[in-house]
């Protein structure tokens, strides 16, 4: 299959071509670039380049800190960066990813956006370019650059807007308001809609739906409900994307590329081209190796264990107490499908006494049951038994989502966008504007596909709507993958359910948290002011 993994090793060339900006964007210089990118292919390769930054942020930890830390879904399990879950002075503007040293988002998306104003630049530039190629390549740089500023813009607030290639030494750079970045963010989904193909010849360039779906995010995100639904309502009814049957078959990592996929970040299987590789799953993963008869595989890595749900995820989100009735982990399927909870013996020489390989080693489990035991009774279990109030910083259930056999330099996709959140953009957009009955379907949808076979599942009625239940369903659904702080953000609850249910970040969180700092990197290196967030 011909896809867009192949091209990565690309990149090497193209950051061997960078220079020093006082906008920490990576310059393309005139010296090179005129030559480099004066042909139809050097604009492919400089369209490459604009890739690669995503894979900095959504197989690495930054996009994990930044989305998942300092949520009610998830809290710090062992970490050297734990500030961005309990929002403690070591949330600065000197921030960094530890103990690295490395960059976090914004030396990295600044670099994807000079890429792509290199190509949206240069292709005016090219005598005799195909305008349908063109058309195409630009339509994809612009949908890359509304991508990197709608992450920079949820975070950060009023960040530097640039439309045109850097090629000389810029001193200055300027906060541009919030409404004037998401103007420019529109303008390039919308090109992107008018010019991208429904179906793209190398998987995981952006097709013309990803655009739509992703202009509905936008407009879910500023507030334009009308248009939120209606894109939202396109992309459903287009036909090109099918909800599959069962909700675990999302994340098959032997059947990556299904109907329910709109656009993902990719990598491959060869590690020469991985970098840096996708370590989700490692991050997310227990330290269940340290039991005894138990080691890291490939499939779920050696864990680190960054990152755990909430009580309240294990709990009361998915229903744990199926004893109570109701939505519970015994008719929606999205819990099981979501954590793994059980680990087998795999380390044959070490494997206690009168147990063997596939048999239950551990069990780090939220059933309800098994919360009530005795220490005496969790004692005589014949495995680990490690029950919610067990936990520590080693062994909880994990998200396994993200699982590839493959080693630590990981070559699973990242779904950015699938056809279950649409559901729940169109669900929550009509909500806001008032059309329960029609806001209840799409929301049902997602909620019938999530049962059980042969099970009963609750679905939801118009009247018991609200943003708090749009909330909890898509931290059902969409539990681990990267979504969970711009949406508390998004809907105006991130300090509520932040003081409600993360116990490290609640007692610290305060208004100016809904900004993330600027990095200091970014005001130093800036001859006129560069203002800094309140509240850091």
């Amino acid at each position: 299959m011909n896809t867009l993994k192949k091209y990565i090793g690309l990149v090497g060339l193209l950051v061997a071509l960078q220079s020093c900006a006082d906008l920490t964007e990576n310059m393309i210089t005139d010296t090179v670039a005129d030559v480099q990118f004066s042909t139809a292919e050097g604009l492919d390769e400089a369209l490459i380049g604009a890739y690669q930054p995503l894979r900095w942020f959504y197989g690495r930890e930054p996009g994990m800190l930044m989305n998942l830390y300092g949520t009610d879904l998830f809290q710090e399990g062992q970490s050297y960066n734990s500030w961005w879950d309990n929002y403690g002075p070591g949330l600065n503007s000197s921030a960094r990813l530890e103990p690295s040293g490395q960059v976090l988002v914004w030396e990295h998306f600044y670099r994807g956006i000079n890429y792509a104003n290199t190509v949206v630049t240069r292709s005016e530039e090219i005598d005799g370019l195909d305008p349908n190629f063109k058309n195409t390549k630009v339509g994809e740089a612009r949908f890359l650059r509304a991508h990197y500023y709608f992450v920079l813009v949820q975070h950060f607030g009023g960040v530097h807007l640039t439309l045109e290639e850097t090629r000389a030494v810029e001193l200055e750079a300027f906060r541009t308001p919030e409404p004037e970045i998401y103007e420019a963010i529109v303008a390039d989904l919308n090109f992107a809609i008018a010019n991208l193909p429904v179906n793209q010849v190398q998987y995981g360039r952006p097709t013309r739906y990803a655009a739509v779906n992703h202009l509905a995010k936008v407009y879910l995100t500023m507030g334009n409900w009308e248009k939120a639904a209606e894109l939202a309502i396109e992309v459903i009814e287009s036909g090109q994307y099918q909800l599959l049957d069962n909700y675990a078959d999302i994340f098959d990592p032997f059947n990556q590329r299904h109907s329910e996929v709109i656009w993902s970040v990719q990598w491959g299987d060869n590690p020469e081209v991985n970098n840096p590789g996708n370590e989700l799953q490692r991050f997310l993963a227990p330290r269940q190796w340290l039991l005894p008869g138990l080691i890291g595989d490939d499939m779920y890595h050696v864990g680190i264990a960054r990152f755990w749900p909430t009580d309240y995820a294990l709990t009361e989100l998915f229903g744990n107490d199926y004893r109570n009735g109701g939505l519970h982990i015994r008719n929606d399927s999205r819990y099981h499908a979501t954590f793994k909870e059980v680990w087998e013996y795999n380390d044959v020489p070490n494997i206690p006494a009168g147990r063997a390989a596939g048999d239950t080693a551990a069990w780090f489990t939220n059933d309800p049951i098994m919360q009530e035991l005795s220490d005496e009774e969790v004692a005589q279990k014949p495995f680990r038994l490690i029950r919610i109030r067990d936990r520590n910083d080693v062994f909880s259930p994990t998200v396994q989502k993200h699982r590839y056999p493959f080693l630590r330099n990981n070559g699973r996709d990242y779904m950015y966008m699938r056809l279950g959140e649409t559901y729940l953009i169109a669900a929550e957009a009509l909500m806001m504007l008032g059309r329960l009955d029609e806001a209840a379907e799409y929301f049902n949808v997602v909620r019938s596909r999530a049962a059980y076979p042969g099970e009963e599942i609750p679905l939801i009625t118009p009247d018991e709507l609200d943003i708090d239940e749009i909330l909890d369903e898509r931290g059902r659904e969409l539990a681990g993958e990267l979504h969970r702080w711009p949406d508390l953000k998004r809907t105006g609850k991130l300090l509520e359910r932040v003081r409600k249910y993360n116990p490290y970040g609640g007692p610290n969180i305060q208004e100016h948290h809904a900004l993330r700092p600027i990095p200091q990197s970014q005001i130093d290196r800036t001859q006129n002011e560069f203002g800094q967030n309140p509240g850091y």
